[in-house]
């Protein structure tokens, strides 16, 4: 039987070291492609704002804990793109549920940019609405450029 009262199932991954040419699109792809077809209803590829690439990481959210399971096999180890020498790694997320990512995204700066920078959600397989703010969004704290060169 899985879990004892009271557990919260561990549904939600990071899936880390992911190409930082890899868009949401591309990603979302690449899990359809690999069976994962309607097994996730959660999904947020941070994406810097300055460079519009991935910043290497995205969250993740199954509806099951074998759905995770799977994905923790299928993706632990693997290599996205044969350009990148990332592997990617597979761990639990801080938080976990669809609910509790919705609830703790849904009033974040990043609400306020352009939609291609969101967290998207799914029912039955086909993306819908994210929830709206609950509050006035704060501004978007933007990074200062890395300086290269020598000091």
């Amino acid at each position: 039987q899985a879990g004892g009262r009271g557990r919260v199932p561990t549904t939600t991954v990071m899936l880390r070291n992911i190409p930082q040419r890899f868009t949401r699109d591309t990603l979302l792809q690449d899990m359809d492609n690999r069976g994962f077809v309607g097994r996730y209803d959660f999904f947020y590829l941070p994406i810097d704002f300055c460079t519009t690439h991935s910043v290497g990481y995205a969250f993740i959210n199954f509806l099951t804990e074998e759905d995770t399971e799977r994905f923790k096999e299928e993706y632990s180890g693997l290599k996205l793109n044969d350009d990148s020498p990332k592997v990617c790694d597979v761990c639990d997320a801080k938080v976990q549920g669809k609910m509790g990512n919705v609830e703790y995204y849904r009033n974040s700066t990043v609400m306020g940019m352009d939609e291609k920078y969101h967290p998207v959600v799914f029912e039955n397989g086909v993306r819908k609405p994210f929830p709206m703010p609950t509050r006035l969004l704060g501004p978007v704290q933007r990074r200062p450029p890395r300086q290269g060169g020598r000091m």
